[in-house]
């Protein structure tokens, strides 16, 4: 491949290729992922609109807890249910809300470190900033957005989180 079909102008992500040169040498050049810059932009919207997409069923009931971590964290079922040590049909029926209720605790926490999170996400949604833009739904005072930041630390205890907002010094 040519050096010209190669030169991306990408500077957040820098790979280095071996091309063809103009005075047909073959050496590196360093370049921008062309695919982070032509595809990152819109794989990031579409994520997005999935996970608004999915915050709005769970939140309507229309799917459980373990189906928006599932989906968010790109596991199929099989996956899940092989890492959460029980059969695919088990999964499978945790995946819907009626079935979610039922939930011995001592699953839930093989689910959470599965999916890495405190059990206690399970029964809350927290909405952040990210990136300046505030996720679904976050309430909060206009004059304070571009300040607040919300974090989590995690206790002794696996089903206790410790959540709290904290405004950022300037």
């Amino acid at each position: 491949m040519k050096e010209k079909d190669l030169v991306t102008d990408y500077k957040e992500q820098q790979v280095v290729y071996y091309a063809e040169k103009e005075d047909n040498s073959i050496g590196p050049i360093q370049t921008g992922s062309y695919m982070s810059g032509h595809y990152l932009d819109e794989f990031f919207r579409i994520m997005g609109n999935l996970e608004r997409s999915f915050y709005e069923k769970l939140q309507d009931q229309r799917i459980s807890p373990v189906s928006l971590y599932m989906t968010l964290e790109e596991l199929t079922l099989p996956e899940l249910a092989s890492r959460v040590r029980i059969p695919r049909w088990k999964v499978k029926r945790h995946l819907e809300m009626r079935h979610f209720k039922r939930i011995r605790v001592s699953l839930l926490q093989r689910y959470a470190e599965v999916f890495n999170i405190p059990v206690a996400n399970f029964f809350q949604v927290i909405r952040t900033r990210q990136d300046g833009q505030w996720r679904m739904g976050y309430q909060a005072k206009t004059e304070l957005a571009g300040r607040l930041t919300i974090s989590q630390e995690r206790t002794n205890n696996p089903l206790i989180v410790i959540t709290k907002p904290e405004e950022i010094q300037p």
